[in-house]
This record gives C-alpha cells, structure tokens and sequence, in this order.
C-alpha cells in the first residue's frame, strides 16, 4: 500500500524478488493511491522485469484500509501479506512470515518490525525503544505492527477503522483462529527523525489502539501498563540506556496517550488519523549506511 513512496518502493520491489520464498509468491500488487509523485513510474519499471508485479493506481488517496480493501477484491491466493510501501524486507522474511500458517490453527502472523535509526540521537533511542519494548511484549502476547500474513478469510476492512492490522486481528480472532508473532521474520522499518514527527505518529498510533479497545473489545497488549512496565524494566536491566532519555521518552509517550484520548474519546476527530499526513523522514531506507541496504547488496 503506496503513498508517494518514490524513496522507497524501488528498495522494497528489489528485496521482494530476492526472497527465499520466491517461488511461493504468486504476486505481488502495489496499491498506489493518489500519488503524486514518481511512486507509479519507478512501479512500472518493473513490470517488464517480473510479470507477477501488478500496479493498481487509484486516482484519489482514501487512506491505508481503503487501499488494502481494494486489494482483498481480487485476491485469490489462501496466503495474503500486507505491507505499506516503506519497508525493506530481509531475504527470508516472507518465509518465516508464513511458516505458522501451515498449521492449521493459525490464522495470521506479525513480523518483527527493526529500525535502521541512529540510537545516539535522542529521537533515534526513542523510535528503538518503543520498538524493542513492542517486540519484547509481542513475545509474550501477539501484537502485530507493520507487515502482517493471514488466511485469505476476510471480505474486506471496516472503512471506519484506524489501524489495519488491529481490523485483521480482530476479524481472525472472531473466525476462531490464532494470532502468532514471528519475531524470527525481521523486516527493516524507518522511524520519525524529528520529536514533532515522532509525537504525531505515536498520537496516531494510540487512537487505534483506543478504537480496537472500544469497538472491538480486543485486548492490546501495548496498551497493558502492567505488561508495558515488565518490558521496560526488562529494558533498563539489559540495555542501561541513559535514565534522562528513558524518562523523557515517558513523558512524551504520557503526553501522546492524553493527547489520543480527548481526540479520540472527547473531540471525536478521528477522520484525521483515517487519512494521515505522510512522515516525511521514514521514508528514505535505501541509505548505503543501513543494514537494509547490506542486505539487498548480500543477496
């Protein structure tokens, strides 16, 4: 799912074709909605190169669950994999994906989202942070976050929800199937590099979470202030990160879960965190700099 991703879709096609799964991806559809920029054109590039590569370009931008709608119209496959259009997926991530779906129980997985920002600036150990902490409690209860695989069982998305894989989650549940975390499939993910970036999506991301908690009365373990806490006191004693920072970042996560609240509960202004504007500092992860980038070169 594309939004004027033209700094990253080529990096993100290019290690689609490299994966170890290869023969088991039968397409691979990039959702470009409303874009303005070069995302379609570097798209079309490829489409000689692989003949499973489809672009499905949209005129107008309805958002992210708009655009994943559009895609579970047409498909077909017993597997499906949503992602948005800047991340870099390691070489077997699309393997260790979908393994749990061969059980039969299994009904959709998370991967394990890692950041390529640079920890010793203080919004760097922020968006790592919140990271290690996700993955640390997804663990020991599933909580997924930015590329999800699930059994083709869903119709379509309720257009009113706020966060994509939270709707999946809660659907599979209600289909009597399991959640599993499979934090062995790493894909490499970019985080805010500015502290009003990073208070924005942290706001966005809360909203969703309050929504899923509201509406479908589905637990989110992030959200668990017991669990959150074991996760970071895990944290302090294995990493000793500098207390300063470790403190501000609560704050500022404090300050970004009240924010949510009177958004979400008081105002009510939830159409914004629909159709979001786009951080423009994730969106650049074909630095030679990151591992993302070792990796495609290693291949």
């Amino acid at each position: 799912m594309a939004y004027n991703e033209e700094r990253n879709i080529r990096a993100l096609l290019e290690s689609l074709l490299r994966q170890t799964y290869d023969d088991r991806i039968a397409r691979i559809v990039v959702v470009a909605s409303g874009c303005t920029d070069r995302t379609c054109d570097i798209v079309t590039e490829f489409l000689p190169k692989d003949s499973r590569i489809e672009l499905v370009a949209e005129g107008q931008r309805a958002g992210k669950i708009a655009a994943i709608n559009t895609f579970l119209a047409t498909a077909q496959e017993p597997y499906l994999v949503v992602s948005c259009g800047d991340l870099i997926f390691k070489p077997d991530t699309i393997e260790k994906l979908c393994a749990p779906l061969e059980r039969e129980r299994v009904g959709m997985t998370g991967a394990h989202p890692v950041p390529i920002n640079d920890k010793r600036s203080f919004v760097g150990f922020a968006v790592h942070l919140m990271w290690d902490l996700h993955h640390t409690i997804a663990q020991r209860k599933p909580k997924m976050g930015e590329l999800i695989a699930f059994r083709n069982v869903l119709r379509s998305l309720p257009t009113e929800a706020l966060c994509d894989e939270l709707s999946v989650e809660n659907q599979v549940r209600a289909a009597d199937l399991d959640v599993v975390y499979a934090s062995d499939a790493a894909v490499y993910n970019k985080g805010p590099e500015t502290l009003r970036e990073f208070f924005r999506q942290r706001c966005r991301w809360i909203a969703a979470n309050f929504q899923v908690i509201a509406d479908y009365h589905l637990p989110v373990s992030t959200m668990d202030p017991g669990m959150l806490l074991k996760a970071t006191a895990s944290y302090v004693r294995e990493t000793k990160p500098r207390l300063d920072w470790l403190v501000g970042v609560a704050a500022i996560e404090l300050a970004a879960r009240a924010k949510a609240y009177y958004d979400y509960h008081v105002a009510r202004s939830r159409q914004k965190y629909r159709v979001w504007d786009p951080v423009a500092t994730t969106k650049s992860l074909e630095s030679e700099q990151t591992p993302a980038h070792k990796d495609l070169e290693t291949v």
